[in-house]
């Protein structure tokens, strides 16, 4: 795939909308957000009815747009769209979205529109995103498809890359607001032609992306997407939410993208063979996402632990064995530096549990100069109850946990990993004390697999590889 093809889609000239409309709906959002972000002076509206929308002037067909057109956006009723593509066609245009839903999901008619619709693309030349999909994302040059708020459009470094066309909307809303900003997002719904190994390629050679998210909901090509997926493990982390796990979950997406899903198993190893990261839920992809945003990949599988809670670092150890990773003794000297400001009922271990020793500090620079871990996972958890008088009194967590980035300093080669637990004004001076040096997530589930991540790339990466 040409990376110029799918520039039509991200970065085109000019671009018709064929069925734009003055009802509410995508026909009339689009135009006003078009407008908004100064791209409705290189759009074409087409609807038979003509009049204006937003001051533009709606051309009745399409045989009236001009020659030239580097994009179309079809949003007509499924029945319509055959004919929309012969006509589109016809003008030369070559880069088609089809917004519309009404073919395969929805049972053998469907079907037969959508396989006759794949046929007519491919003879005449045409690219196709969708059907049954919102289309397109382009934070960069505040181009999309579809209608998006104001914060989802800062630009960013996530792409993503989502089947299911409201998903991609919606993980477009949330990132922001959990610390993420997006470069592009191709939702790709019933991938009738363009699929994720087309867009693994793109992004994967896309200068303002640093990692790629996915949510797949099957594949209609395996060995093609895994050898894309190969590919681009090799540059950039990729992250994989895939649903259909469970003959429930395999049913629901047979409904709604008409996607085979396959065996689980089968793509778990592929997933794990490529070099990318599976995610179990969405938090956890997120999660995932803003450690390996924030992060240095990480050289081997030690993992240091500091942690004020015996209990969530023996859950953090168990999750480091589930994983395949591994937690390495301190040295004899990072021993004895907390052993001098240890009270005498600490064992001194990895993972290091200080209690309630009041040692964070000085624990925390002592495991940050053992050259044992190749990342850390800091666990500063403190019952509010037993401090919130210090906190009114203005004493902060930097006072009592030590300066995170300053330490971080010392040791910029590895990743380290908070979690933020507890009540929610100290979850808000942890995320505060950790800032862009230290990554934050909420469970000790993600902390690990988080690592296990940076590793992964690392061992992938084709800096490491011979």
């Amino acid at each position: 795939m040409q990376s110029s093809i799918l520039n039509l889609f991200f970065e085109p000239r000019s671009v018709a909308l064929i069925g734009a409309t003055s009802n509410p709906g995508f026909g009339h959002g689009i135009p006003l957000f078009w407008q908004k972000n100064g791209w409705l002076d290189r759009a074409y509206l087409v609807n038979p009815k003509g009049g204006e929308i937003q001051g533009k002037k709606v051309i009745p067909s399409i045989s009236g747009l001009p020659e030239g057109i580097d994009l179309a956006v079809v949003i007509v009723p499924s029945p319509a769209v055959r004919e929309v593509l012969i006509d589109l066609g016809k003008k030369g245009i070559r880069a088609v979205i089809i917004e519309s839903a009404g073919f395969a999901e929805t049972g053998p008619e469907g079907k037969e529109r959508q396989e006759e619709l794949a046929e007519l693309a491919k003879g005449m030349g045409i690219r196709l995103i969708g059907p049954n999909c919102v289309g397109v994302v382009n934070t960069g040059n505040r181009f999309a498809t579809i209608e998006i708020m104001d914060p989802s459009m800062e630009p960013g470094s996530v792409a993503i890359m989502a089947q299911s066309g409201v998903f991609g909307n919606i993980l477009l809303d949330h990132l922001p607001t959990a610390g993420l900003k997006i470069s592009k997002v191709a939702t790709l719904g019933n991938k009738i032609d363009l699929d994720e190994a087309d867009f693994l390629d793109y992004f994967a050679a896309d200068p303002g992306t640093r990692v790629i998210l996915i949510y797949m909901e099957g594949t209609n090509d395996g060995p093609r997407f895994l050898q894309a997926l190969r590919r681009t493990c090799r540059i950039k982390p990729v992250v994989i939410l895939k649903s259909g796990r469970t003959p429930y979950g395999r049913e629901a997406t047979l409904s709604h993208t008409a996607s085979l899903s396959g065996e689980d198993r089968v793509f778990d190893a592929a997933f794990r063979q490529a070099g990318a990261i599976r995610a179990m839920n969405l938090q956890e992809m997120v999660e995932i996402a803003r450690v390996l945003i924030a992060q240095p990949p990480m050289r081997g599988r030690n993992i240091g632990i500091l942690t004020t809670s015996g209990s969530l670092g023996a859950m953090t150890a168990d999750i480091v064995y589930q994983e395949g990773m591994r937690l390495p003794p301190w040295q004899p000297d990072t021993i004895e530096k907390i052993k001098a400001r240890a009270p005498g009922w600490m064992n001194v271990k990895n993972p290091l549990d200080i209690g309630p020793s009041g040692i964070f500090r000085p624990a925390c620079e002592a495991v940050f100069a053992d050259p044992n871990p190749d990342g850390f996972i800091l666990i500063p958890v403190i019952p509010y109850a037993a401090i919130e008088i210090y906190m009114r009194l203005g004493v902060k967590a930097r006072d009592m946990l030590g300066d995170w980035p300053a330490y971080r300093e010392t040791i910029k080669d590895k990743p380290v990993v908070a979690i933020h637990l507890g009540y929610r004004e100290w979850i808000e001076q942890i995320k505060n004390l950790c800032g862009e040096a230290v990554a934050t997530v909420s469970s000790p589930e993600a902390a690990v697999r988080a690592l296990s991540a940076l590793y992964q790339f690392n061992l992938h990466s084709e800096k490491t590889q011979p």
